[in-house]
């Protein structure tokens, strides 16, 4: 891997300035609110994370829904969070979805089922921790990179 400095912010707009197609194809309203943040990094896999997140988020979020992107710094460190409101992932099965090919049930959306298992080794590999949660009617998935 090639770390480097980066602002991801500007990562992170790039990538959802990517999946505006996609989010308008489903109908789904896709936002952002992004804060500047600085990692070291390797460019490629964090573009690759990012977009597995947003792509998630709009595979599995609900027709004529809404699909939220923030990223924030603060003392402890940096989050990125993907949030929609689709019908999210139950809670017996959020530590399965890191496991290849496991697909849920009943899920219904094409895919391999390696999506959560290559992001979840990526965030690893930055020094990550991934969390996966319900916050209201919105099912959220939040990176938190610690500040070293």
């Amino acid at each position: 891997t090639r770390l480097e400095p980066l602002a991801l912010d500007a990562l992170v707009a790039d990538a959802v300035q990517s999946f505006v197609d996609q989010a308008g194809r489903k109908e789904i309203d896709i936002g952002f609110d992004l804060s500047p943040a600085t990692i070291t990094g390797d460019r490629f896999l964090l573009r690759d994370l990012i977009d597995n997140l947003i792509d998630n988020a709009i595979r599995y979020g609900l027709p004529g829904g809404r699909v939220e992107v923030t990223l924030g710094e603060d003392d402890s460190g940096i989050r990125l969070k993907v949030a929609d409101d689709g019908p999210g992932i139950p809670a017996d099965e959020r530590e399965r979805v890191f496991e290849r090919f496991y697909r849920i049930l009943g899920s219904n959306a094409e895919g391999s089922g390696l999506g959560l298992s290559i992001a979840k080794d990526l965030v690893q590999l930055q020094g990550g921790e991934f969390k996966l949660y319900l916050d209201g009617d919105l099912f959220k998935v939040t990176i938190e990179f610690k500040m070293k």
